[in-house]
């Protein structure tokens, strides 16, 4: 049994090499790559999404709730700039204007989707071996399965208590004095962010690996999001006076940035499982990728 002194030298030992393996595989540079596509994806999403929300008959009211939800997952000067734009745009929209919407969005995102799969490779030291073909295939059908995921956890999130705890009832799960299920629908949508940072670590890198391989990076880089997205926003509203630097540019300044950081805890996370499974493998424990 270890001694808590060696399990601190482990510890120690662990995060030099992790930050080396960041250096090496130069995640930093690699997440300005990622936050570059997932501008580009940004826009186009939204106005595909609000496009279509516009043909159903509660489709305007919930747009507010869109925006909220938006503000709670970045920073509210990023949220609003981006909101700002899309409704900007919306006025003008057209039945070919969603469709190029749908379409550079998918395009753009399997951008920042493909530079992730090509980090994590790299991350476990792999040369990859799919073809480009094979390479773009994964990283749409990757872009289509987060975003189901991403409107699936928005839509628990925006229907509201009462039509979510109205389902329940009909599924015999609540009462009318029991509000438990509607509460756990936050759960829900937490859960199925997590799920959507796995699948990537998953069918991402082309390693031999098990699904509780993923765990440990999975858990740690949506901790550390969550983290370092309040503290991005204190920041923001307390030390961050990029209006004063950037002027009518300080929106997307914030927004680049918080992508940025995005990214980078994606990346640092998938450093981490790659590192714990190379220890595996040095320790005899698992065989490697062949």
């Amino acid at each position: 049994m270890k001694t808590t002194r060696q399990i601190l030298k482990d510890a120690w030992s662990f995060l030099v090499r992790l930050q080396r393996e960041i250096g090496y595989d130069d995640c930093m540079g690699m997440a300005a790559q990622i936050a570059y596509y997932m501008l580009l994806s940004t826009f186009p999403f939204f106005i595909f999404i609000l496009s279509l929300l516009s043909a159903l008959p509660v489709g305007r009211s919930l747009e507010p709730a869109i925006f909220e939800s938006l503000s709670a997952q970045m920073p509210p000067e990023a949220a609003e700039f981006v909101m700002d734009v899309v409704q900007y745009v919306l006025p003008t929209r057209s039945g070919g204007l969603t469709v190029m919407g749908a379409l550079v969005s998918l395009w753009s995102g399997s951008m920042a989707v493909g530079a992730m799969i090509t980090t994590i490779n790299r991350a476990y030291n792999l040369r990859p071996r799919r073809n480009m073909f094979h390479q773009k295939m994964l990283a749409i059908g990757l872009t289509l399965s987060l975003s189901a995921i991403l409107l699936v956890s928005a839509g628990i999130v925006l229907v509201g208590p009462r039509i979510t705890h109205t389902v329940f009832q009909a599924l015999q799960l609540a009462s009318p004095d029991n509000s438990l299920w509607t509460d756990l629908r936050l759960v829900i949508a937490g859960l199925l962010a997590l799920a959507a940072v796995g699948l990537l670590y998953y069918y991402a890198p082309e390693a031999h690996q098990k699904a509780l391989h993923i765990l440990p990076g999975t858990v740690t880089a949506t901790l550390l999001w969550l983290a370092a997205n309040f503290g991005f926003r204190l920041f923001i509203q307390n030390f961050g006076h990029y209006n004063t630097t950037y002027g009518s540019l300080a929106a997307l300044v914030i927004l680049m940035l918080w992508f940025w950081l995005t990214g980078f805890i994606f990346l640092l996370g998938a450093e981490i499982n790659a590192l714990m499974l190379r220890l595996e493998h040095e320790a005899g424990r698992f065989p490697a990728t062949p």
